[in-house]
């Protein structure tokens, strides 16, 4: 797909280039001349986009960034060579046809991006002010995204998968499983009954949130034991007194069951316990409400002997999975926004010029996921992913369009007129390259699983947007501030 969009901005060019010069040859050069920058640069920030993924924990993502970066770098190349040499061997009769339907130079008979070129100058105060008030909106947006993981969730509402979890989760416990490990300092400690008795406490203070279905423990075992040896007397459903008659419980009921059920729960010293949760959500959020709530209460209530409690389970993987893997997505995106930005400076040779080709990038990830956060959309994996490839992608129309305007403003002074012809001719390769790019991804919305719908609806907003905000706010920003970015520009 990335191959096909250089072209369409090369064979955009090149249309163009042949209608004025009527000479095959020349017009490759010159099309070349025009365009091989913008190319080079829109091919490079989008293999960093793909590259900082590299930065990754998880080693399919890394190896995913890494291969696609390498081969944006092989689809720079073939667009210095495959696609001029297509272009060689095109027959001239269909090279007129579609250079009959193009504008020759300094042609500005009204056409729609003509006509919208003449509008963004005409109205650039309020446009601006209705993106300014966007941004805000967005900004409200961005500040309602939580970050969170929740792989049920990467299924449809209407899935097997959801349904039955959704019937788990009411009928019984809870689907997803998190333990505590209460560790004592010594051997046999976990017989002792005030060490049971501070165990039963803090089940009873975890299963007062109504995300947690159950919780299980050596102190169930003992109670249970002690209850059915005295006629099931519901009296005796409590923690025995006596270190010793514990001891003799655990041992009757290792005699008589599997070994494995008490060893699910403690070990064999009896200086670690297993405390087991039954959550009712996947989401990351309720084990750290599990652990929240633990060290409120041993804060309050110290285990016997300096004992320590530590989570482990699945709940506890998928909370670091949020915490680690999906934060440090974050700052690997954050990273990259900083590189892209310094790549732009230098390919502007100006910072005015590189901050100003930064701006639609950054103007479209506030609005994109200033909507997933009004949505209550969870910044999960996919989306995480997904804010590293919008690197690399969403800029390349800025970069197009930016080099094109300099080029037109250096052949042709005058702002205006320079600013309406590059809405106007690079703009529609700007506009084909975006809905070809957003038709691509737009086919992922048929998955069944809603991580690639995700990123198919996202990634074809993402690449509308960005093509908008180039051909839109592009001309509004470059009138207003004409006196710092054109100073220095050679006429």
């Amino acid at each position: 797909m990335a191959i096909a969009t250089d072209s369409v901005h090369i064979f955009n060019e090149f249309a163009f280039r042949y209608g004025e010069v009527r000479d095959k040859r020349r017009a490759i050069l010159e099309t070349m001349a025009a365009v091989g920058h913008p190319v080079f640069y829109s091919d490079l920030t989008t293999a960093l986009g793909f590259a900082a993924l590299a930065t990754a924990t998880i080693v399919p993502v890394k190896v995913f960034g890494l291969l696609v970066g390498f081969g944006t770098l092989v689809i720079l190349l073939m667009s210095y060579t495959l696609v001029p040499a297509i272009m060689a061997l095109l027959d001239e009769r269909k090279i007129s046809r579609a250079a009959h339907s193009t504008k020759q130079e300094g042609s500005l008979e009204p056409s729609y991006l003509a006509r919208l070129g003449e509008f963004c100058v005409r109205h650039a105060g309020r446009i601006a002010i209705a993106g300014l008030a966007l941004l805000v909106i967005s900004g409200v947006g961005l500040s309602l995204i939580q970050v969170n993981n929740n792989m049920v969730h990467w299924f449809k509402s209407g899935s097997d998968i959801r349904v039955a979890d959704r019937e788990l989760n009411t009928r019984l416990g809870g689907t997803s499983t998190g333990y505590l490990v209460i560790e004592a300092s010594s051997e046999n400690a976990i017989k002792d009954p005030a060490m049971l008795g501070a165990i039963e406490g803090l089940q009873r203070t975890l299963e007062k949130d109504p995300l947690v279905g159950k919780t299980f423990s050596v102190v169930d075992i003992v109670k249970r034991i002690n209850r059915v040896l005295h006629g099931d007397d519901p009296v005796f459903d409590r923690i025995p007194d006596s270190a010793t008659e514990i001891g003799q419980y655990l041992f009757l009921f290792g005699m008589s069951a599997k070994p494995s059920d008490l060893d699910n729960i403690v070990d064999y010293p009896f200086q670690k316990a297993n405390l087991m949760l039954q959550l009712k959500s996947w989401d990351a959020g309720v084990m750290r409400s599990v652990i929240d709530r633990t060290k409120n209460y041993l804060s309050a209530h110290p285990l016997p002997g300096g004992a320590t409690v530590s989570p482990a389970g699945i709940a506890t993987f998928n909370l670091v999975w949020s915490d680690e893997v999906l934060w440090g997505m974050i700052e690997s995106f954050m990273a990259g926004l900083a590189l892209v930005l310094i790549i732009l400076v230098l390919q502007t040779r100006s910072i005015p010029w590189g901050i100003l080709t930064f701006l639609p990038l950054l103007f479209t990830i506030a609005v994109i996921y200033g909507f997933v956060g009004f949505l209550a959309k969870d910044f999960d994996m996919p989306v995480a992913v997904l804010s590293t490839l919008s690197l690399g992608l969403a800029v390349d129309f800025a970069i197009h369009f930016v080099a094109r305007f300099r080029q037109r403003l250096r052949e042709r002074p005058g702002v205006r007129e320079a600013l309406v012809w590059t809405v106007a001719r690079p703009g529609k390769g700007i506009l084909l390259n975006a809905l070809l790019f957003a038709l691509g991804f737009a086919v992922m919305m048929g998955a069944s699983l809603t991580p690639y719908i995700t990123v198919g609806i996202l990634m074809a907003v993402i690449m509308l947007l960005s093509a908008v905000m180039s051909i839109v706010y592009l001309p509004v920003l470059i009138k207003f501030f004409q006196r710092i970015l054109i100073k220095g520009e050679k006429s």
